[in-house]
Parts: structure tokens; sequence; C-alpha cells
């Protein structure tokens, strides 16, 4: 029996590839929130300079919208998005304070 008749085999085949293509779409994944942080760094340096918070409510609730309204377009769990995205979320607004607060400091002890 050859390998190509050898459901065994082939399976094995399959699940390399498709741990491949994950291991792709992770790498991607990763790449995209690297590119988030340096975003969220940035705009905690804006938001320093002219007096914003952090954390603006509204925001929040847009990103969040748009969030769940891309992934019902894509056919990605809805509940998992916003949860994915609350954590993303919240731990963007707690690094913007952190960055927020040590820009603070070096301008008051400047």
């Amino acid at each position: 029996m050859s390998a190509k008749d050898d459901p065994t085999q082939q399976s094995d085949a399959d699940m390399a590839a498709l741990r491949e293509k994950i291991d792709r779409i992770d790498a991607a994944l990763v790449d995209l929130l690297a590119e988030r942080q340096a975003c969220i760094a940035a705009a905690a340096g804006v938001k320093a300079r002219i007096g914003w918070p952090a954390r603006i409510g509204s925001r929040v609730d847009e990103v969040q919208q748009k969030v769940t309204r891309r992934a019902n377009e894509n056919g990605l769990d809805a509940d998992l998005a916003r949860k994915l995205w609350t954590a993303i979320i919240e731990w963007s607004i707690a690094y913007e304070e952190r960055l927020m607060t040590a820009s603070g400091e070096k301008r008051d002890s400047a």
C-alpha cells in the first residue's frame, strides 16, 4: 500500500499542513499585536501631551462594536472576539497609563 493510500499517513500529512498554516497565522498575529502595541505607545504620548486620560469609554465601546461586527462578518465567534479584545483593550489601557506616568515623572524631575 502506498503512502497515498494509507489514511494514517494522509492524516499525518493533513495535520502537518494545518499546523504549519496555524503557525504562520500565529506569527502574523504576533506581528500585528506588536504593531498595535507600538501604536498604543504613540497614543500614550499624544494623550499625555494633550491631557487626555488613557481610558476613553466611548473609544472602548467603539472598538468593541467594530470588532464584534467584523467577527460576525467573518464567521468568528463574536463572544470569543469580545473576550480577546477586552483583554487586549484592558492591557493597552494599563500600558498607556504606565507610559503616561513614566513620562510625567520624567517631566517632573527635569
